[in-house]
């Protein structure tokens, strides 16, 4: 007999879904205020200039998992310094998964060398610390002043296919610019966030963490802080969080039903956001990436009630025990960012989140109403 909890969770993904048309033309936005403000950084900054290689889209958007509107962008703009094969990226005894730049060696080679003075000059006056490691606010504080400065040489608006105005803002982690279209209804908001490649770390080589055969070692080092350092441990303010969104993307790539029920969790999670708060998109991700690791490719082609409802058990049995590792660093728990009390909060709204939606998979009367009360829809706010 079929049960109708396959069919309405089918229809709810479409609902939340976003739809291609709407994403080119956000795309369209994105793409032009991406290529003028970094343009313009470039213009500002002969040193930021000589920094920049290029961009990466990361989080929800490339992986096909936003719902509801694309209308937020992550992007990594990757600064890679001359002589970058002489950083030494030391691993952060205290913090799991964080890393230090040390610039010792790259800074000499930079002083021998007069067309590059000016380079040496940016970096010993105003991103190093007296040891010549990169500090991480001092780079957030440098980029933002460059922005600050290309709003001052060439205003507020951007002429691509639209016209836009943008609105600037800082974060610990990103540089949060807010799109208009003059023209339109439709508004973006993207966080630019820095990145410094640095290949695969030999210390996770050593560790043999690294089981896809084929995946990218493009790995970088990006500005994000750590609250759950020991107390009076020093440096947090050298502290980078490793990333790899490409291996990320191509992990999650061409699994039947992983990224429906990827999403189908971001709206349950948006629609109970009172309770879950702090349940990040990214612990999200990561649950899914050790459960690529772990699941036959198999598992993934089952019907989506079954794939959906064992990922909502997972991520429950995850707030139970306390405990969701990080992927490219199993030492560094991703949960520590919250406080005991939110994490059992958290466990116990999971569970019975859970223990409703396991008992429609066998309710033959099951509407699709009652189903759609525990998910973010497009007429909620978005997400």
């Amino acid at each position: 007999m079929a049960y109708p909890f396959e069919q309405h969770l089918r229809d709810i993904d479409q609902k939340i879904s976003v739809k291609n048309c709407d994403r080119q033309a956000y795309t369209m936005m994105y793409d032009d205020v991406r290529d003028t403000l970094l343009g313009r950084m470039c213009v500002v900054s002969e040193t930021f200039k000589k920094l920049y290689k290029g961009h990466t889209l990361f989080g929800s958007y490339p992986n096909s998992v936003r719902i509801i509107k694309p209308n937020e962008f992550d992007v990594f703009f990757e600064l890679e310094t001359p002589y970058n094969d002489e950083l030494y990226i030391e691993s952060d005894e205290y913090r799991p998964g964080f890393v230090k730049l040390d610039f010792e060696d790259v800074m000499e080679e930079l002083y021998n060398d007069e067309n590059l003075s000016y380079v040496y000059d940016e970096f010993a006056d105003n991103l190093l610390d007296r040891n010549d490691y990169l500090k991480r606010t001092n780079l957030q504080w440098w980029i933002h002043d460059i922005i600050e400065e290309v709003f001052i040489r060439f205003g507020k608006i951007v002429h691509g296919r639209t016209t836009m105005e943008l609105e600037y803002q800082k974060s610990s982690v990103a540089h949060t610019v807010k799109v208009r279209d003059l023209y339109s209804s439709r508004n973006i908001s993207i966080d630019f966030v820095p990145a410094y490649p640095i290949g695969r770390p030999s210390w996770l080589r050593k560790r043999n963490f690294y089981p896809f055969v084929g995946c990218s070692e493009n790995f970088f080092a990006v500005p994000k802080s750590f609250n759950a350092t020991p107390k009076g441990r020093s440096g947090q303010s050298l502290t980078f969080l490793l990333v790899n969104p490409s291996a990320e993307y191509e992990l999650l790539l061409g699994k039947q039903h992983l990224k429906v029920a990827l999403r189908l969790l971001k709206s349950l999670r948006n629609c109970y956001r009172d309770d879950l708060r702090r349940l990040k998109s990214y612990f999200l991700v990561a649950m899914f990436l050790w459960q690529i690791r772990k699941r036959p490719e198999s598992f993934w082609e089952q019907p989506i009630n079954i794939v959906f409802l064992e990922m909502l058990e997972v991520l429950t049995e995850h707030f139970q025990k306390g405990v969701l590792r990080y992927f490219w660093c199993p030492d560094l728990n991703l949960l520590d960012i919250l406080k005991p009390t939110e994490i059992a909060e958290y466990a116990d709204t999971l569970s019975s989140i859970n223990n409703t939606l396991q008992s429609y998979i066998y309710q033959p009367n099951l509407s699709l109403e009652r189903c759609e009360t525990h998910f973010q829809l497009p007429d909620s706010d978005s997400d």
